[in-house]
Formats: C-alpha cells, structure tokens, sequence
C-alpha cells in the first residue's frame, strides 16, 4: 500500500522531477570534473560537491512544492507544522552535536576546506531553504483560494 498519499499524477510528477534533477546533478558533476581536469577549480574539493549537490536538491524541493507533488492531501487529524517543526529542531539537534564531536577529535583534517568554502555552503543553503519556504507558502496560499 502507497503510504505516500501522492496520487497516480502526483507520483508521475515526482518521479519525473527526480530523474531530471539526477540527470542535472550527473551533468554538473561531470563539468565541474572536466573543468578541474583543465586546471580551473571553483572551489576546494569537498566544497564544490556540496555547493552543487544542495543546488540540485534544492532545484528538486522547488520544483516539487511547484507541482504540488511534495505531500498528498492532508488529512484532519495531522499536526503536520508541529510534527515539521520537532523534525527539523532535532536535525539541527544532531547536526550540532555532530559538529561538536568531530570538532573535539582528531579525525577530520585541519586542511582541506579553504576559507571560502565555509561560507559559499552557508549561503547556499541558507539561500535553498528560503526558496523552497517562499514557494511551500505561496503554494499553500494558492490552495487556500482555489487557485
């Protein structure tokens, strides 16, 4: 049993979109590989990866909320904000207490990431997860009115 709650269209859709953004992700990869090869670099090794990935997800995030095709209909019972909101507060729970590990052990390199890195990732995921929020609430807007 589907417990998406994405109807037939809403799955083609989804599918559809993640395909093309594999494909996009694959095809910048590749570029950013042969760009490298002919000695012009962006960006440090982990840096551009990661720079390049987020776009591509934050492309797919976007262009699912757009379709409509992110969650199905939304039944009477969910608390889907509160729910969200207790999801992401412990993502960033973890993520930080990652960080402190690794911060205080010798695993991870001092070298590696130059200094611009840092800040490149922040801004571009700061910049996804305001995109993909401004669409999710202009979409629900839309729904509201019947648009």
């Amino acid at each position: 049993m589907d417990r998406s709650g994405l109807d037939e269209m809403q799955r083609f859709k989804r599918n559809q979109i993640g395909n093309q953004c594999f494909l996009l992700l694959l095809y910048l990869l590749l570029i950013d590989a042969g760009l490298s090869g002919f000695g012009w670099r962006w960006l440090a090794y982990p840096a551009n990866i990661m720079v390049l990935v987020t776009i591509c997800s934050g492309i797919y995030v976007v262009r699912l909320l757009a379709a409509n095709a992110y969650v199905g209909p939304a039944r009477g019972e969910d608390k889907t904000v509160g729910r969200t909101i207790l999801t992401s507060a412990t993502a960033v729970a973890i993520a930080l207490a990652v960080l402190f590990v690794l911060k205080n052990t010798r695993l991870v390199p001092r070298t590696g990431i130059n200094d611009a890195a840092a800040p490149i990732l922040l801004i571009t995921a700061a910049v996804a997860i305001t995109v993909a929020l401004t669409v999710g609430i202009l979409n629900r807007l839309q729904n509201k009115r019947g648009d």
